[in-house]
């Protein structure tokens, strides 16, 4: 789960959807973004800057994928594949609002730039 930088919106991750709840009103309905993986998603997260506000990314086995958040709707925008192994965490830089930062039971932390 991730709360995005406005405490607007939460993401909860499942298997088959992702779920975008609006928190100013809870419930009254939430978004469903399917997705066709046979994987959990390990580690979703918000941007926290304001050019990117828009943009979360979730990983799900050795892949990222960036969703697009706006005007209600999700969608993927880009996929990220590099590591070997499951992708074991997330984080976006806190200086550089385009840098994603991955790291995977492959040993390895890879830094994307999502310009």
């Amino acid at each position: 789960m991730s709360v995005d930088r406005l405490g607007q919106h939460a993401v909860l991750s499942g298997r088959r959807f992702l779920y975008i709840v609006n928190l100013d009103a809870p419930f009254e309905g939430h978004r469903k973004i399917s997705r066709q993986s046979k994987w959990d998603i390990g580690a979703v997260q918000w941007n926290p800057h304001d050019s990117f506000a828009h943009y979360f990314a979730a990983s799900s086995n050795q892949r990222v994928d960036l969703y697009k958040w706006k005007d209600g709707s999700g969608e993927v925008g880009t996929t990220l594949q590099g590591h070997t192994r499951v992708i074991s965490d997330l984080d976006w830089a806190v200086f550089e609002p385009d840098l994603l930062v991955t790291s995977s039971v492959d040993t390895y932390i890879y830094i994307w730039d999502i310009k």
